[in-house]
């Protein structure tokens, strides 16, 4: 197990666990409330859901796991679809802690877990993995192999065993879905103002630094190539983003940040492109 601090907390608080799978939760964990979901970006629509789960965690005097998965499962089912990534595990960790979460679970998203029942998944992952007494989802959840067990599905098996469903409705914003796919649809666009609303804060990258290029994390959400206003490790800097998928910074306020080390670059929302 490894824990997560959350942005902003201060240092010496207590930090929110971390489980690579459902056979790390701790035997003493108790009985929760779990919201089931990718969460790639933590985005508008993903921290209603955590904020409904915290107030059913509330009423019920019990504490929330955010349940995600990794890889993307449409790059494992080979489904055509855009997976660019938004956060690396570690940083929807850490957005999910920011929001509120008592701990986060990643499952590795493999063929063996796609091939599991709805049956199976909401018994070995749900009950008896993490002990969920409720679960929250989206409307347009679904689960087990072939994508077979919807909201529906789940309400039923829930009462069987032992936990209630929550469905909350899909966010809109601006007559768009507030979802990934539309995120990342606004980023590979340019459209970095509209990709900032739908997440709620502007795109960020983190990478490994090498000079004065980053080299993001592979797979990640970027936009076209071209140069951006934008933020390096907090500082405000100009950054082009390269044909080859690289992000070099050109020109940064004050002293430049030591050159090699993991960093993070935020792009601006509205006119953050420089013409």
């Amino acid at each position: 197990m490894t824990a997560v601090q959350a942005p902003g907390r201060t240092p010496g608080r207590p930090v929110v666990p971390l489980w690579w799978g459902v056979d790390a939760v701790p035997d003493s964990f108790g009985p929760c409330v779990v919201t089931v979901g990718v969460f790639d970006g933590v985005h508008r629509g993903h921290r209603r859901l955590i904020d409904h789960a915290r107030a059913v965690g509330r009423e019920r005097g019990l504490p929330v796991v955010l349940l995600t998965f990794d890889p993307h499962p449409a790059r494992v089912l080979g489904v055509d679809r855009d997976t660019a990534v938004l956060t690396t595990v570690d940083r929807r960790a850490e957005l999910a802690a920011a929001a509120g979460v008592d701990a986060v679970c990643v499952l590795r998203f493999t063929a063996g877990l796609a091939a599991r029942t709805p049956d199976e998944f909401a018994r070995d992952v749900l009950a008896r993995g993490l002990g969920a007494a409720a679960v929250v989802v989206g409307a347009n959840f679904t689960f087990g192999a072939r994508a077979a067990g919807d909201v529906t599905t789940l309400a039923t098996l829930g009462t069987g065993f032992g936990f209630t469903t929550h469905v909350v409705p899909l966010l809109r914003v601006v007559d768009a879905p507030c979802s990934s796919t539309h995120a990342r649809r606004c980023i590979r666009s340019g459209r970095l103002d509209a990709a900032a609303r739908s997440l709620g804060r502007p795109h960020r990258v983190d990478g490994a630094r090498r000079g004065d290029v980053v080299r993001p994390e592979p797979g990640t959400a970027l936009p076209p190539p071209g140069r951006y206003h934008g933020l390096v490790d907090g500082r405000a800097a100009d950054v082009e983003v390269l044909p080859d998928g690289q992000v070099r910074i050109v020109a940064a306020a004050g002293d430049r940040p030591s050159p090699d080390g993991p960093v993070s670059v935020v792009f601006a929302g509205d006119g953050g492109a420089l013409r």
